[in-house]
């Protein structure tokens, strides 16, 4: 998440760069006009590209030393073959396959009437599902 903040963060700033560089590179005074408020003069600039810029990149280098050192959180492949070793296990895998079998067969009757599907008794509706 940090890799994708970074680099969504890196797009966004470079968007953003050219309008934003010209209202805060100099401090507003107290002009009436904006234009006028602008004091080139000023001792340093408020806005930094060059900090903005290293974070934007230092969230994208912990992400690909995460995916690297295979730190996702969500690892669809380990947790498919997990799941696959042992039929008791519960992951973030096996519940979306439990989901996605279960919306089937809520919407089966409407989808496809002229089918008769048979679906797993743990993605069926029990008790009260409303």
């Amino acid at each position: 998440m940090t890799g994708v903040a970074g680099v969504l963060g890196a797009a966004l700033m470079c968007v953003i760069h050219g309008a934003t560089i010209e209202n805060t590179l100099f401090e507003d005074g107290d002009g009436v006009n904006t234009f006028r408020a602008f004091n080139p003069t000023q001792a340093e600039e408020t806005y930094s590209i060059v900090n903005a810029n290293r974070f934007c990149l230092w969230m994208s280098t912990l992400e690909v030393v995460g995916l690297a050192l295979n730190l996702c959180a969500n690892d669809f492949v380990s947790q498919k073959i997990r799941a696959v070793e042992d039929p008791g296990i519960e992951n973030f895998y096996t519940k979306n396959i439990l989901l996605k079998e279960g919306i089937q067969a809520w919407m089966a009757a409407q989808d496809q009437p002229h089918e008769i599907l048979i679906f797993r008794k743990e993605v069926l509706p029990r008790g009260n599902a409303f």
